[in-house]
Formats: structure tokens, sequence, C-alpha cells
């Protein structure tokens, strides 16, 4: 019997291949979504939202060959993390609490945009400081970058325990607050006085103020006072 010619298919061949087309296209479409939610959306976010963070990190003395590269590389993959927080492709147990025109409408919206900022600041001040702590102790760019990716990693996933108004995830923003804020200052040395970088320390006392603010300690003195 001769061999069947390739323009001659079953209807289980042409199932078959419609399904792997599908999948193709479907696996495409996510991918390409991803990466449009994470440039378009997610890098813009990270750029805008952690300018405070940045400016520490490029003005703090201790910023020299190892956490001004890898914050560079943080920079560009923390959205990627984002976006696929975004799109539902990893998850901890909560959604990514999108920011949308609707939410902004309500009372306390804006607070929702400014806590998003505080807490990519510090998923970032935790990973560059972090991770560039233990590349300047193993004196390796490629361990600092490893570190520091791990480490946005989990910053990232963290985000949606952190940001609801309960006391638990009030805790955590303080707990994750300290962390960052320590490591940026034994790590960038922001108050060394050195002449050269000047406005480190004003960096850094930013951080400490949006990290204060969105703590929005008023709020816990006024229930003591009633």
């Amino acid at each position: 019997m001769s061999p069947r010619s390739d323009w001659l298919q079953t209807n289980d061949d042409q199932r078959l291949a419609a399904e792997s087309t599908a999948a193709t296209d479907s696996l495409t479409e996510a991918v390409g979504r991803w990466l449009w939610v994470s440039g378009y959306q997610g890098l813009a976010q990270v750029f805008l939202l952690s300018a405070p963070v940045l400016w520490l990190v490029f003005r703090s003395p201790q910023s020299g060959t190892v956490v001004k590269p890898l914050a560079l590389v943080l920079v560009v993959s923390t959205p990627l993390v984002v976006g696929a927080f975004r799109q539902g492709h990893l998850s901890t147990g909560r959604s990514w609490p999108a920011i949308t025109s609707d939410r902004l409408s309500f009372a306390g919206g804006y607070w929702s945009v400014f806590r998003r900022g505080v807490l990519l600041n510090h998923v970032l001040g935790v990973a560059v400081f972090g991770g560039g702590g233990v590349g300047l102790f193993a004196g390796s760019l490629g361990v600092a970058v490893a570190v520091g990716l791990l480490l946005v990693g989990g910053g990232v996933a963290l985000v949606p325990w952190l940001t609801p108004e309960t006391p638990r995830a009030t805790v955590g923003r303080v707990g994750y607050a300290l962390a960052a804020l320590s490591l940026a200052f034994v790590v960038g040395g922001p108050l060394s006085g050195n002449p050269r970088f000047r406005t480190a320390p004003a960096a850094f006392a930013l951080l400490v103020f949006v990290s204060v603010v969105d703590l929005r300690p008023w709020r816990v003195l006024g229930a003591v006072r009633r």
C-alpha cells in the first residue's frame, strides 16, 4: 500500500493539527500580553513610583561596581515579574491588586497608588542593597544579580499580601520597610559624609518619610485618643 500523501488527512489528523495550532497561538498571545503589560504598564510604573530608591541607589557612596549594575538589571527585570503576577502566570494565593480608574474614583483610591509606590521602593531596596551586599562580600556581580532576582521575585509576591489595610498587612509593611531601610543604610552608606554624594542623605530621608506616611500613624494616635 502506498504511503498516504501529506494532503490526505483523517478527521483526527485535522483535529490534532487544529489543537496544536490553537495551543501555539494561545501561547504566543499569552507571551505577547505578558510582554505588553510588563513593558507598557510595568516598566513605567517601576520607573515612576520607585524614583526615591533609585535616587538613593545612584547617589549612594557604595554604589560603584556592583550596586549600580545590579540596579539596572533589576529595574528591567522587575516589570517582567510584575507583569507575570498581573497576568496570573505567577501567584502566591492572591491576585495582583490592579489599580484602575474606577478604583481611583473612590475615597482613598490614590492611597493605593502611594502604597504601591512605597512597596515597589522597598522591593527594589531589599533586592538592590541585599543582593548588592552579598555581591560585595562575594566579590561577584553574578552572585549579586542571582540574589537580587530572587529577592525581587519574593518581594513582588508579597505585594498582594502587604497591600490591604489590615493589622497583619500593616505589621508586614513595617517589617519590610525596616528591612529595606536597614539594608540601604548599611550597604549604601548614605550618611557616610562623602561630599561627592551630598544628596544621598536627602534620598534616604525621603524613603523614611514615605514609609512613615504609608503607615499613617496619625490614625493609630487618633484611635488611642478616642
